[in-house]
């Protein structure tokens, strides 16, 4: 028997709770799909806010990440929506016991495009997002994909028209996933570029994804922006933050100092952020520059930010 949402009782306010329009798409699983699973394995379960909203835990989120998971390996919703998270963390633990050993995705990515081959890194690049949804692909491939190559670079395995050739590739992937997602944006935006000096523009990109994926307007300023502009710009749009983009090859001494600046230009309510490859080596940041590690640091933030924001997205 399918087990109903049960209502909030007062006190639970306190923990973290995200909207069904947060969780799918955070999973990738669709708010039709949840309805269906609550309907019919009583999984997940959500609370009920007073106006009857759905609302889920962060454990919750992470029982349907590993469902997700477990789907695209090719079992049925059936099989595993009911079960609970250490039965699914066992099932998948089997499954990558049992794969078969390949070469790494991000080895033939780089042989690709040490070949210039770009229509097979295209196709690569497609057929990884078809199978995993744009979330994962992000998360599991893009990004291992730059720091390998930045490796590689590094170590003088891959020339730099090379890694140029990939990077332009990347950029272009990443545009295009995000341009369907801008029409249905809402909420303040958030602007992002790098500082003058800072030429890297793939962290940019992919924040910029990242963003869009939460619901969230996203206005890229393109790299070395004077910081005036940038507070400029921040004030014209009522931004709800501006995002720097920090490469490894950047110099902290510039870079801490520049931060603080931005800080001071932007108005008082604009967060700022600061990220990327090279965000390890700043210290000693500006107390309102906050340091996001990872993309997905990111997207709590905004997602936080939309519990606040009245004008972000939210869904029942």
């Amino acid at each position: 028997m399918a087990m109903t949402a049960r209502p909030m009782a007062s006190g639970e306010f306190q923990h973290a709770l995200w909207s069904m329009a947060a969780v799918s798409r955070r999973t990738g699983i669709g708010q039709h799909t949840l309805r269906a699973w609550e309907r019919r394995f009583g999984v997940p379960k959500p609370m009920r806010l007073p106006s009857g909203h759905r609302r889920y835990t962060d454990e919750q989120i992470e029982h349907l990440g590993l469902v997700a998971q477990a789907l695209s390996l090719g079992h049925r919703a059936g099989d595993v929506v009911p079960l609970s998270p250490q039965r699914l963390q066992s099932l998948l633990d089997r499954e990558r016991a049992r794969a078969v050993p390949e070469p790494a995705w991000e080895t033939q990515v780089l042989d690709r495009a040490r070949g210039f081959d770009r229509e097979a890194i295209v196709c690569s690049l497609g057929q990884a997002c078809a199978g995993l949804g744009v979330r994962a692909f992000l998360r599991d491939r893009l990004v291992p994909l730059a720091v390998a190559a930045g490796d590689a670079w590094a170590a003088g395995r891959l020339a730099i028209a090379h890694e140029h050739f990939l990077t332009e590739i990347l950029e272009d992937t990443l545009r295009g996933l995000r341009s369907p997602l801008e029409h249905s944006a809402r909420g303040r935006p958030v602007l992002l570029t790098t500082l003058p000096g800072e030429r890297h523009a793939l962290g940019v990109q992919m924040a910029a994804l990242t963003i869009a994926l939460t619901g969230r307007r996203v206005r890229v300023l393109g790299v070395e922006t004077p910081v005036e502009e940038v507070g400029a710009a921040a004030a014209a749009l009522e931004a709800v933050g501006v995002g720097v983009s920090v490469s490894a090859g950047a110099d902290p001494r510039e870079v801490v100092p520049a931060l603080a600046s931005l800080r001071r230009a932007v108005p008082e309510r604009t967060r700022v952020w600061v990220g990327g490859s090279g965000v390890g080596a700043l210290a000693r940041l500006h107390p309102a520059v906050t340091r996001v590690a990872t993309l997905q640091e990111l997207e709590h933030e905004l997602e936080g930010l939309a519990h606040r924001d009245s004008s972000a997205p939210s869904a029942a």
